[in-house]
């Protein structure tokens, strides 16, 4: 698991949750010349500085070695944000991509290996350390308690409408994700 380098605190990186968000802000915040280099430097293809993921750019760690912050989000929710972030429909139906997760088929193509591994898809209670947990829908308390003090700049919604699921497919993600779902009720 990697951890963002908040200035003394750490960010769980935790896809599907805001990172884009938090990544820009961290980078504002607590390194204010890679935000510059990125500003004056870097040529995007497409947008502006404050439209672009920035992940690559943040400082991690590997081990938490001090207190972590995770922005949690509901398991099935985040499962369809991933899917539509990912354009996994247009290679496969939900109960394929739910198969190929549950019993690692491989059916769904995705670069850099099984879709299970995909971190978008990883597990939201694999994070160690001393971790204080926020809802995505309290991010700015998650900016809070890391000490951001620039205003939050949200980045990278899904670019495509998220699928509707059945009630069956909704129960497969919550069983996957089993322990995501207590994670998460336990926040609440």
């Amino acid at each position: 698991m990697k951890y963002f380098i908040a200035g003394e605190k750490l960010l769980a990186f935790n896809g599907k949750c805001g990172t884009s968000t938090m990544a820009w802000a961290i980078i504002r915040q607590f390194y204010p010349e890679q935000e510059d280099y990125l500003k004056t430097k870097v040529q995007w293809g497409s947008g502006t500085v404050d439209e672009q993921m920035h992940h690559n750019f943040v400082p991690k760690r590997t081990h938490p070695n001090a207190p972590v912050v995770q922005i949690i989000r509901e398991p099935v929710s985040r499962f369809r944000s991933a899917v539509a972030f990912l354009r996994l429909e247009n290679k496969a139906n939900i109960d394929q991509i739910l198969d190929d997760l549950e019993n690692e088929t491989e059916v769904v193509e995705v670069r850099r290996g099984k879709l299970v591994n995909n971190f978008h898809f990883a597990y939201q209670d694999n994070f160690r350390g001393d971790i204080t947990y926020f809802p995505l829908s309290n991010i700015q308390g998650a900016a809070d308690a890391l000490g951001i003090t620039v205003p939050l700049i949200r980045i990278n919604s899904a670019p495509t409408e998220k699928p509707v699921l059945t009630e069956e497919q909704k129960d497969r993600v919550r069983s996957f994700y089993a322990d995501d779902v207590r994670l998460w009720e336990s926040i609440q």
